[in-house]
């Protein structure tokens, strides 16, 4: 998070901060105006936001497995004609009925599970076991749970899961594996958990192929449907490499395990091509609309539905990523099946190198680049008054208004945005231009360096860096993600980060480090390892 909050770039928008009273949020959903409940991942809490206010007690505290990836994850909410109110939640359940017992006593957790609720009095009543799903990972890793949940124009339950920690299956594209277990894609059910359509199943009958709307998703942290269109969109996470945006349809396969990422690019190294998925019924598969080589960590995917903030936003794809805390303005072709790639919709900016629909380098980012600084970014929703609601999961929950229309003390200045794509072109690749950097980021006896990007030894300018004992070092960010210095090196784990650590520095921000001891100090970015540095204290 930026140290003095968020920003975006429209000079006529402004961030309000709602709170930062939040303990690790994941997901939000809107009861009514100023009216929020918000899920918290690590305490099982779905908690209650009024009027900008944390309330005390939780509507509801459920017990969670927590480690890395389980928790309390995904939250949808359904009104209905007769009164009633279901909130529907989905969360990795504690073994033994005790928050965090999977890291802290190596109990199992029961599963990743879908309820439903009804809310009532302030409080979250008589749960519903609507999906009970395989929670224990093959590779011994909390992780790829998924979780989010959305109510689909149809009135039906969207809920995406991730492969469990290393599950493969024929759901993950493997021929000869086990049959599919319901992980690992999109599964859609009745709000009373029958299947959609029992005599016309996507991908085939029987439990549990016949829940599934899309399959082959390594992990997923977004998806939202075009208010426009009715059509599904999805954000997926790659390994080391091959973040997406994809248009989900009936019968989606993603590709993972065996693709990640344009196919052509065969960023996993196993050379298939989508000939060489496992294909049941309706199923097919269809490339990215965008991927990235450098994972961005994406994450929430939201469509903005109103005016509220200028037309020129309605119905725009908004998207956030955790690595480093920028959200993301996504215009769709005049079709809506795909992402518009015109200059003019991205800011100005170039986009004709992604003509290819992949970013190949962190720097193509920038004409997607609606605001930075907002931490992990969990959550994206559309407020009852139309405007855009940010959870970051650093504890905080932001609201994107017109300048004209803001009520608080705005955490913005617009004006930085312009800096970053200044600075960061001005010094990409570039050995000099550290005049120039001294005299925004130097603080009298300190040494200015630039990250200027992933690119080995040469990811520092200057690189090595020489200073006398008892002077500064001010790392300046110059790229357009976030990065670490961090003492050592990427393959000696134990000594990374023992003599110094700077936490993400992001894009356009700086830190500092005083070097009282002579030596030689190894130094790379714990994102992204092959940035290594030296610095030479005399």
């Amino acid at each position: 998070m930026a140290p003095n909050g968020p920003t975006v770039i429209p000079s006529n928008l402004t961030v309000e901060k709602i709170t930062d009273k939040l303990d690790f949020p994941t997901s939000m959903v809107f009861l009514g105006p100023n009216d929020i409940l918000v899920t918290e991942k690590n305490t099982g809490k779905v908690m209650r936001v009024l009027n900008g206010q944390v309330q005390n007690d939780p509507v509801l505290d459920v017990p969670v497995a927590s480690d890395i990836e389980r928790g309390l994850l995904g939250i949808a909410i359904s009104k209905h004609n007769d009164g009633k109110t279901y909130v529907f939640l989905s969360y990795t359940e504690s073994g033994n009925g005790i928050d965090g017992s999977d890291h802290s006593a190596n109990i199992d957790p029961l599963g990743n599970r879908l309820y439903r609720y009804e809310f009532s009095n302030g409080r979250l009543i008589n749960p519903v076991l609507l999906l009970d799903l395989n929670a224990i990972p093959v590779n011994g890793r909390g992780e790829h749970n998924g979780g989010k949940i959305l109510i689909g124009p149809d009135n039906n339950i969207y809920y995406i899961v991730g492969e469990v920690g290393g599950h493969r299956t024929q759901a993950q594209n493997i021929i000869d594996g086990p049959a599919p277990n319901g992980l690992g894609g999109v599964l859609h059910i009745t709000q009373n958990g029958q299947i959609v359509d029992p005599d016309n199943p996507i991908f085939g009958k029987g439990l549990p192929l016949d829940v599934y709307y899309a399959m082959g998703i390594r992990n997923s942290f977004g998806m939202d449907f075009d208010p426009m269109t009715g059509n599904l969109w999805d954000t997926e996470n790659g390994p080391t490499a091959g973040d997406e945006i994809n248009l989900v349809y009936p019968g989606f396969n993603s590709g993972w395990a065996l693709i990640q990422g344009d196919s052509k690019d065969n960023l996993l190294g196993t050379g298939a091509t989508p000939d060489d998925l496992v294909y049941f019924g309706q199923s097919s598969y269809t490339e990215p609309k965008l991927s990235w080589v450098t994972p961005i960590g994406i994450t929430a995917l939201k469509f903005l539905t109103s005016d509220k903030l200028g037309k020129d936003y309605q119905n725009n794809m908004f998207v956030g990523d955790i690595n480093n805390g920028l959200l993301y303005r996504f215009v769709l072709n005049e079709a809506r099946d795909d992402i518009s790639f015109d200059s003019e919709n991205n800011n100005g900016g170039n986009t004709k190198p992604l003509e290819d629909k992949v970013v190949n380098d962190p720097k193509e980012n920038q004409p997607f680049v609606f605001g930075q600084g907002f931490g992990g970014i969990t959550d994206i929703q559309v407020g009852p008054d139309g405007y855009l609601y940010i959870l970051s999961y650093t504890g905080s929950l932001f609201r994107i208004v017109p300048s004209s229309s803001s009520s608080v003390n705005s955490t913005v200045n617009s004006n930085s945005n312009s800096n970053v794509n200044t600075t960061s072109e001005k010094h990409q690749g570039e050995q000099s231009g550290n005049e120039d950097t001294q005299s925004n980021t130097g603080n009298g006896n300190s040494v200015p360096v630039v990250i200027q990007g992933i690119n080995g030894d040469r990811s520092y300018s200057p690189n090595p860096i020489t200073i006398e004992k008892g002077q500064s070092i001010t790392w300046y960010n110059g790229d357009t993600i976030s990065h670490t210095v961090t003492s050592g090196v990427d393959n000696k784990i134990n000594e990374s980060g023992k003599l110094f650590d700077s936490g993400a520095i992001i894009p356009n921000q700086s830190h500092s480090i005083t070097f009282d001891n002579t030596g030689n100090f190894d130094y790379y970015c714990i994102y992204h390892p092959s940035m290594v540095g030296e610095i030479i204290v005399r």
